[in-house]
């Protein structure tokens, strides 16, 4: 390797290292945000000194080295699991790099004093297609590393988690331009801009969070359980000890705060589809124990809401049921975005040459929901985003559109084995409340049970991988808002949109001169 190549990769090397200390990792549990303001500081200088018929591999290796360090708990799914998400890493990176390279050479001569601006939106319009379509995966997005941070989480109730990347991007992209130039004083405008523009969001979005303003808002008495059941538990038995822990910790809850008016149980809390169980004999035990809950349930003055398996007719689902206090009403809302290769098989694959990577994966595969459902309680309506769900503002807005005033995600991350899996899962649920402006309260497996605020603020919490409650009055303001909700996501759709047909107008011009060339 040549010596410009082996800086380049030490540079690449750094990058990906202050990445994954700024996200929660296991490095740092929590992540610590200060290294997002310097992480992309060396993915800038690297990309400016490799060579366009390069940059795909440059680009490629920076990915699947950022997944392979951020994400190693996805070893728990098995090696096939990460690899296959290190591998989807590198093909975005591969094209933000490429894209970034073609820009430079086509416009940092002409350009040069705005070129630091330009080459943060491939980052961002890639970054945003990364979220979307069959291979959608959220986590490791820039902004997500300020999910501590009061200011920034305010910041996103107007462009979403998208302008708070946009934000951390540049201060990067003036940084590397500097460093590279070794010229702070002509670049001290854009400097003092951007100092400026950082000092902004904190004082004005920042003091908005810590002054308290009144709002008409009522309160909702909730209990949440979280049990620590392991996610190799797949037994009739382990079932039935499930249901009564769960149970045994719903009464606790009920008895030490007694105005509880909504329980919540964890992602498929209980395996077996227990409502069609509970009118189907085939199995006994499964009858049973079907019975026996919603006996349980309908003996209680308060609504549950329970994370099950749900069958219609041929169709299995991963659903939450909502039961009216007593159980006098049922309601179900069935996972719209499911996992894929872990609850879904995806159909283009389904071929014999694959069918032993589909049994390897041991997995049950479910029916995707196709009705975003809202359930009522008191005065409120509430939406029930299931595990990952609450990682895509989309399906959060059309929640949000269906009348939610609150959501209640539950997950189960008992899978993960990894403190920084359940951060990373609940730093996205903090940005989701922010950008909403809507509480959010989380019941988990073996994850993180807790109340966030509708500011993106955690006010209550519970610690994983324990057996355990959290019983909280929850303030809820009805037909809340933001200027994210409005107008949604399309500060990013716009930056996308540019940065497709700045390249396809590249493209056509860079074609049409090695056409006149050849003649």
């Amino acid at each position: 390797m040549k010596r410009n190549s082996l800086f380049s990769f030490v540079l690449l090397l750094f990058s990906v290292f202050f990445l994954s200390l700024s996200q929660p990792s296991f490095l740092i549990e929590d992540g610590c945000s200060f290294f997002a303001w310097i992480a992309y500081i060396p993915f800038f200088i690297v990309i400016g000194r490799i060579r366009i018929k390069t940059s795909l591999l440059w680009g490629a290796a920076y990915g699947f080295l950022l997944c392979l360090l951020l994400c190693p708990w996805l070893s728990e799914f098995g090696l096939i699991a990460l690899f296959f998400v290190c591998g989807v890493f590198a093909f975005y990176n591969s094209i933000i790099f490429f894209i970034i390279s073609f820009f430079q050479k086509s416009f940092s001569r002409r350009f040069s004093s705005f070129f630091w601006i330009l080459r943060v939106f491939p980052v961002l319009a890639v970054e945003f297609l990364r979220t979307k379509g069959l291979l959608a995966f959220s986590y490791g997005i820039i902004g997500y590393s300020q999910w501590k941070n009061p200011a920034f989480l305010k910041l996103s109730s107007l462009f979403g988690i998208w302008g708070v990347s946009f934000l951390i991007l540049l201060v990067n992209s003036l940084f590397a331009k500097i460093i590279s130039e070794r010229n702070l004083r002509d670049n001290l405008k854009k400097f003092s801009f951007c100092v400026s523009l950082v000092i902004s969001v904190f004082v004005f979005w920042g003091m908005d969070y810590f002054i308290p303003r009144e709002k008409s808002s009522s309160s909702l008495s909730v209990a949440l359980i979280q049990n620590a059941s392991s996610a190799s538990s797949c037994t009739i038995s382990d079932y039935e000890k499930d249901s009564i822990l769960l149970q045994k910790l719903t009464d606790d809850a009920l008895a030490s705060f007694p105005e509880t008016e909504l329980v919540v149980w964890p992602e498929t809390a209980i395996v077996p589809d227990f409502l069609y169980y509970a009118n189907n004999h085939s199995d006994k035990r499964r009858h049973e124990l079907s019975e026996k809950l919603i006996s349980y349930i309908k003996d209680k003055n308060c609504a549950f809401l329970i994370g099950s398996n749900h069958r219609e007719g041929q169709n299995t689902y991963n659903s939450a049921i909502y039961f009216s206090p007593h159980g006098h009403e049922i309601e179900v809302y069935n996972k719209n975005i499911l996992v894929p290769f872990t609850e879904y098989w995806p159909s283009f694959l389904d071929y014999k040459i694959f069918n032993g990577i589909k049994t390897a994966l041991n997995c049950e595969f479910f029916e995707k929901g196709r009705k975003i459902n809202s359930f009522k309680i008191k005065d409120f309506c509430f939406s029930t985003p299931i595990c990952f769900e609450d990682s895509f503002s989309s399906i959060i807005s059309k929640m949000k559109k269906n009348g939610a005033d609150f959501f209640v995600n539950i997950s189960d991350d008992a899978w993960a084995s990894s403190a920084a899996a359940r951060n990373m899962h609940l730093s996205m649920s903090v940005f989701r409340a922010a950008e909403f402006s809507s509480p959010f309260i989380r019941s988990t497996i073996d994850g993180k049970t807790c109340i966030i605020d509708s500011c993106g603020k955690v006010t209550s919490e519970i610690p994983g991988e324990i057996d355990g409650f959290l019983c909280a009055k929850l303030e809820v303001q009805k037909n809340s808002s933001s200027p994210y909700f409005i107008i949604g996501d399309g500060f990013i759709v716009a930056i996308t949109f540019f940065v497709f047909l700045l390249l396809l107008i590249l493209s056509v011009g860079f074609v049409k001169v090695k056409c006149y060339g050849r003649r």
